[in-house]
C-alpha cells in the first residue's frame, strides 16, 4: 500500500512539474498564427538611445465616447518594416536621424488589451466603459511587442475616469511624464 502511495504521489508530482513547466514555455513562447512573439515581456531602453517619455489626457468626443491624446518625446510611431524578421523584431530598433526608439503602443481598458496603437491620437467608443470608475492604460512597446523599460521600470501612463461623474478624470499616474504640468 505504502508503495503504491509513493508511486502515485512521484507521478502527481511528475505531472505537476510537467504542467507547470508547459506553462510557463507557453506563456514565454506564446505566439499567434502569424509568429508573433505576443508574450509581453519587458525590453530595456539602450543606453545609446534618448529617453522616451509618456504622457495621457482625455477628452469627451462632441458624438460619443472619448478621445484619447498620447503625448510622446523622444518616440518614433512606426509599424514594423516588411520582412522584419523575429530576431530584428525583438530587438530595440532606433531610428537614426533622431536616436528615438521605434514602436507602437498598446491600449488596455479595465485591464484588458483593445489594441495597438501606431499613432498620437485614438478615438475610444463608449462601448468600451462601463459606468463608474474605469482604467485606461498605455504601455510604449517594441515591434515585437516587448515593452520598453527605463530602469527596470514598465514606460506606462494610466488614466482613471470616473463615467458620468465629475470630474472625469480622478487620477493620473505616469512612469515617465511627458508633460509636468
Amino acid at each position: 500500500m505504502l508503495r503504491v502511495l509513493l508511486i502515485t504521489v512521484l507521478c502527481g508530482a511528475t505531472w505537476i512539474a510537467s504542467a507547470q513547466q508547459m506553462t510557463s514555455e507557453t506563456s514565454l513562447n506564446s505566439t499567434n498564427d502569424m509568429g508573433m512573439d505576443h508574450s509581453h515581456i519587458p525590453i530595456a531602453l539602450p543606453e545609446s538611445a534618448n529617453r522616451m517619455a509618456l504622457s495621457l489626457s482625455l477628452r469627451e468626443d462632441s458624438m460619443s465616447g472619448y478621445n484619447l491624446i498620447l503625448d510622446t518625446k523622444h518616440y518614433h510611431w512606426s509599424i514594423p518594416p516588411s520582412g522584419m524578421d523575429m530576431m530584428a523584431m525583438m530587438s530595440a530598433s532606433i531610428d537614426e536621424a533622431t536616436n528615438n526608439v521605434e514602436g507602437h503602443a498598446h491600449l488596455y481598458v479595465n485591464g484588458e488589451k483593445i489594441q495597438r496603437v501606431y499613432g498620437k491620437y485614438l478615438h475610444l467608443p463608449e462601448a468600451l466603459f462601463r459606468d463608474g470608475l474605469n482604467s485606461i492604460s498605455v504601455t510604449l512597446n517594441n515591434h515585437g511587442h516587448m515593452y520598453w523599460t527605463i530602469d527596470d521600470k514598465k514606460v506606462l501612463a494610466t488614466l482613471f475616469i470616473n463615467r458620468g461623474g465629475s470630474p472625469l478624470i480622478t487620477h493620473k499616474f505616469e512612469s515617465f511624464p511627458a508633460n509636468l504640468d
